[in-house]
């Protein structure tokens, strides 16, 4: 391979990594976005109470996103959060899902997936 294709190359890499780069930095915007419109509304009651109890322990420290949804909060309102969740989950589990839908869920399962990696 002559060198002036290997620049040529080496230049669309570098090209796709800076828009991959971009990409996930526009994603990480939309979901501190979203984290903090849920936060507020669960802040305000408008998620209901459970929500409301487990944002104010989140706000003080004592717990996490995280640790509510993989387990470890084992409070009662952090239980029935996660209880709705697993239950949801399985009625969609159970449902013929429109492709737009499998887009929602995929975005949100890559949310998880960072707050798991930022430990929230």
């Amino acid at each position: 391979m002559s060198s002036s294709r290997k620049a040529e190359l080496l230049s669309q890499l570098e090209g796709l990594i800076a828009q991959v780069d971009r990409m996930a930095e526009q994603t990480q915007r939309e979901d501190a976005e979203r984290d903090d419109q849920r936060a507020e509304a669960a802040r305000s009651g408008q998620l209901g109470p459970d929500w409301q109890e487990v944002q104010r322990r989140i706000d003080a420290g004592e717990t996490t996103l995280r640790d509510v949804f993989g387990g470890q909060d084992d409070t009662p309102a952090a239980l029935r959060l996660r209880g709705l969740a697993d239950a949801n989950l399985e009625r969609l589990a159970e449902a013929e899902l429109p492709p737009e839908l499998v887009e929602d869920l995929a975005a949100a399962e890559a949310q998880m997936t960072r707050l798991e990696a930022e430990g929230r």
